[in-house]
Formats: structure tokens, sequence, C-alpha cells
């Protein structure tokens, strides 16, 4: 069995601690957690009903642990400005083609939209990333965060919508010459609903 989980689990590891830092902001804590994740995994392989859905099966459990270390930290969200939500256009939402979140977000370099994304409350940027940075598909997300399919939906949309308005409020403070846009590194890629 330890054969076993080590084969289905650790390809996995890296993006798990990726995931956690970015919730966190703190690579000691992701860490941590991840660990205490994969400790919880263990004891529950005998629960994973199929091998091919291992990968939502862990960030679950990530995403639970996530919300554990919050309580435990007493960690209140920090809610984005609502006005800024009010005042970003509705085409900026979740759309079936390229639009203009797609081309905003496109824009600007990976560290500032995991930066940005911080900003968001947690419920909404654990959807975008989990549909629009990690590939997942909303039925998944839905299994992996424990809420139905059309919440999914709607805290991609509503979260796509917090992003946009928090990059727009904030591209005008980037030197674009500064440490943000280094030489080389790849810029975010939004996927498509």
């Amino acid at each position: 069995m330890q054969s076993r989980f080590q084969t289905l689990a650790l390809p996995h590891l890296d993006r798990l601690v990726s995931f956690a830092y970015r919730r966190l902001g703190n690579r000691a804590d992701a860490e941590d957690v991840v660990q205490d994740a994969f400790v919880r995994a263990w004891l529950n392989f005998g629960n994973l009903r199929e091998e091919n859905c291992v990968r939502p099966w862990l960030y679950r459990i990530v995403r639970s642990v996530l919300s554990d270390f919050h309580d435990r930290r007493g960690r209140r969200e920090v809610l984005a400005p609502t006005m800024q939500l009010d005042e970003t256009r509705e085409d900026l939402g979740a759309t079936d083609e390229p639009g203009p979140f797609e081309r905003l977000v496109d824009s600007i370099s990976t560290v500032q939209v995991y930066e940005i994304l911080r900003m968001v409350p947690e419920t909404f940027a654990v959807a975008v990333e989990l549909h629009d940075i990690e590939g997942f598909r909303y039925h998944e997300i839905a299994e992996i965060t424990g809420v139905p399919l059309g919440t999914v939906m709607s805290r991609i949309y509503r979260g796509r919508k917090l992003l946009a308005a928090l990059i727009v409020t904030h591209s005008a403070n980037w030197d674009l010459s500064d440490r943000w846009t280094g030489a080389g590194e790849r810029r975010a890629t939004v996927r498509q609903s």
C-alpha cells in the first residue's frame, strides 16, 4: 500500500506546495499544510475510490487543511473593495471566448497575478485558481471545495471580476521595468471556461 500511495500521490507534491504557498504567502506554512494533508491522505488512502481521481482528492484534502490552518490562526478574510467590484464592467467576467478578462490577465506577469489573487477573498480566489490556473473542471472544483456546481461557477465569475478590478486598480502603481516583470518571466495564462 505504501508503494501505491507514493506512486499516486508524490507526483503531485510540488504543485500542492505551490498551491498552498499561493494561498498563504509563506513557504514554511505551505510545506506544513501539505505535510498535514499528506498525513490525512495516507490515513484515508483506503477510502480513495478511483486512482485516476487522486489529484482532485489531494487538492480537496489540502483545501481542508488550509481551512483548519486559517481557523487555528484566527485569520479573517481580507475583503477586496466592493466598490471596485460594482464598477467593474460585466464583460470582465467568465466568457466562452477570449475577451477583456483574458487579455487583461495576459498583460501582467504570473507573479503579479498571484499577488493580486491574494487580495481576493479566499473562496473566490481558490475557485479562480483551481479553474484558470490548475485546469480543473467545474465538477472537479465542486468536489474539491465541497460546494454545488452552480456555486463554483458563480465563484469563478465573481472571482474573475474581483481579480480584474484589482488588476486595473493596481496596474497604475507597477513600473514595467521593476522586479515584477523580470526578463524571461512567463506570463500568466488563463483557461477559458
